[in-house]
């Protein structure tokens, strides 16, 4: 029949015949479908097919959800969802866009240890395997690394994902952001570009999954005297229409292979394969695997400590393994009663099940330090933790152990703290190690080459020797070069005693 018939015909449908009742489709289109295949794969598997047909921003959203693979926070959504963080005349912005998509149930919401509400992409025939954002923080760091050496951006402006400096460029979010001074970058009255670049680390994207990237970039060049930007998009691996798509846009797709070298890039895939499973990797009988890891990712420079955490978390999960029958790293515990979820780094379990322990990591860098504020975030998730050993069948009975492990120190409050909590808690067994504990419990287990990585990657580092008499990267301002804009300034990074 022809389309206006269709239409007629659709308009007057009685049930089953049903029409989806929010609008996402464009130009008063609908999506119609029959009862009983509501909330079936194939309702999902077409409703996307035709919202990607339409060139809807909602499809641009559920594909970047996709693409990153697993629950994401407002933020994180913001970012991949390729509509503006900020209102936009004639755009659905991003809190539009993902309150919409949890009233059409293509979102659900969760809520973790520290309040904040997570979103997971709903239909079962597209949940994708859960990723692990760590190894796409220690890109991230390694990328900020990157353009810095190379001058691609000001060397102490570059921000990056949970930096609270990292602001929308125009009206969009991305995972990194510096402005630029090269010439083809800069605006009118000589003010700098933008070095812009959203981080999969895992995975490989297709066609699909980068048009939110596409989106963004061409938003921003259509923009009236908006910024000019540099945009990389960073993944594991892209299909050859993924390429195809990408260089027609003008972006930037690399690996971190191609970023880093071949050695560090095959690490961090490595590292994302090893976060999936990452209990079966600490349990492995020999350190070797852990060790080579370590060593090849030490060899990217960061600054937030996102390198050494996830490390020394898998250090942790060996040294626990020593004594239990089993553990598990990464796991998500929830209360039952409250829906809050809590994140357990190393989960032991003794023989018998007779006791449980829930291991807290931090790494820090050499000399690095562990506060009182960080204590107390961690006795926060205590609740949780135990609401969710006592809901679990092999749990309830047993002994429950709460400690928090470290490769640095703690401070004077911090002890303080913990000491006080361990004598008021008689129910809620807590305990800690510093790195000395740590490098002592892999001393005495005869694990040398765990040691010797602790020794140089946590503790023998220059700047160890002399923690509280120099500081690292002071900001100074210098005097303007010449050839600069008045409103410029420039920022040099030294190293120089504290005043």
């Amino acid at each position: 029949m022809t389309a206006e018939n269709a239409r007629q015909r659709l308009s007057r449908a009685q049930p089953p015949v049903q029409r989806f009742p929010l609008r996402l489709l464009p130009k008063k289109e609908a999506f119609f479908y029959l009862e009983s295949q509501r909330n079936r794969d194939i309702f999902w598997d077409n409703f996307l097919r035709d919202l990607r047909g339409s060139g809807s921003i909602f499809a641009c959203a559920i594909d970047g959800m996709l693409a990153r693979g697993r629950r994401l926070t407002k933020d994180e959504f913001t970012v991949i969802s390729g509509a503006p963080a900020r209102p936009t005349k004639g755009q659905l912005n991003a809190e539009r866009v993902l309150e919409t998509l949890v009233k059409a149930s293509f979102l659900s919401i969760e809520t973790d240890d520290a309040n904040r509400t997570l979103f997971r992409y709903q239909p079962e025939l597209y949940y994708p395997v859960e990723t692990s954002s760590k190894a796409e923080m220690i890109v991230l760091d390694g990328m900020r690394e990157w353009a810095r050496n190379l001058g691609f951006a000001s060397y102490n402006t570059i921000a990056i994902r949970n930096d609270p400096n990292l602001v929308p460029i125009g009206p969009f979010q991305f995972d990194l952001a510096g402005p630029s001074w090269f010439a083809p970058l800069q605006n009118s009255g000589g003010r700098p570009g933008f070095l812009v670049a959203d981080v999969f680390a895992d995975g490989t994207l297709d066609a699909h999954h980068i048009q939110y990237f596409i989106r963004k970039i061409a938003v921003l060049r259509a923009l009236r005297n908006g910024p000019r930007v540099m945009p990389m998009l960073v993944a594991e691996s892209f299909t050859g229409p993924a390429l195809t798509a990408g260089h027609a846009a003008g972006i930037s797709l690399a690996t971190p292979g191609g970023l880093f070298g071949a050695r560090v890039g095959a690490a961090i895939s490595s590292l994302a394969q090893t976060l999936k499973n990452v209990a079966a990797y600490a349990s492995s009988e020999t350190s070797d695997r852990i060790v080579g890891l370590v060593n090849d990712l030490s060899q990217i420079n960061g600054r937030n400590g996102n390198i050494r955490g996830v490390l020394f978390e898998l250090v942790a999960g060996y040294l626990a393994r020593r004594d239990a029958k089993s553990i598990d790293m990464g796991v998500i515990a929830r209360d039952p009663a409250t829906n809050k979820t809590a994140d357990i780094d190393v989960l032991k379990v003794e023989s018998m099940d007779s006791a449980v322990t829930c291991i807290e990591c931090k790494g820090k860098e050499p000399g690095g330090v562990i506060t009182a504020e960080e204590v107390q975030n961690w006795l926060s998730k205590i609740p949780t933790m135990r609401a969710y050993l006592a809901s679990h069948s092999s749990f309830r009975e047993a002994q429950h152990r709460f400690e928090l492990w470290t490769s640095g120190t703690f401070d004077s409050a911090a002890l303080a703290l913990l000491k006080r909590e361990k004598a008021n808690r008689t129910r809620t067994l807590i305990d800690w190690k510093d790195g000395k504990a740590v490098l002592e419990l892999a001393t005495k287990g005869k694990e040398k080459k765990i040691a010797d990585a602790l020794r140089e990657h946590f503790f023998d580092h220059p700047l160890a020797a002399f923690p509280d008499t120099f500081e690292t990267f002071n900001t100074v301002r210098a005097e303007k070069p010449s050839g600069l804009p008045p409103s410029s300034t420039t920022t040099l990074a030294i190293a120089g005693p504290k005043t």
